[in-house]
């Protein structure tokens, strides 16, 4: 895929046209510029891997490699487009933070504000 970058002055109007804010945030990295970010808390082991798993599926079918930081039964995802001027955030970053967005409909949000995975 070709990407393309989102200038950051645009990017908080495209995160709320994209129903992506206020969950995704622009986080200032220094050097690399900025990514996008998201945090998430499941209820148990397996519905957080199981999670992780639909999304390193799709981000390697797109060729594109979020950084994934988790600790038990919790994720931070961040996004950022390391080909295009030392790191910044392209339309690529906004299309699977969308489809990552997909794959939490997958999972109720109940007690506590964590996110348990549906009995289907």
């Amino acid at each position: 895929m070709n990407a393309v970058k989102i200038p950051l002055s645009e990017l908080n109007t495209r995160l709320v046209t994209l129903g992506l804010s206020p969950n995704w945030t622009i986080r200032e990295t220094g050097l690399k510029g900025y990514t996008l970010r998201r945090k998430y808390t499941f209820s148990n082991f397996e519905a957080t891997w199981s999670f992780l798993i639909q999304v390193s599926m799709r981000a390697h079918l797109w060729g594109h490699h979020p950084t994934i930081h988790t600790i038990y039964n919790k994720v931070e995802l961040e996004l950022i487009t390391h080909d295009l001027d030392n790191g910044c955030i392209s339309d690529i970053d906004l299309k699977l933070a969308k489809q990552i967005e997909s794959y939490i409909n997958l999972y109720k949000s109940q007690e506590n504000g964590q996110i348990l995975m549906n009995k289907q």
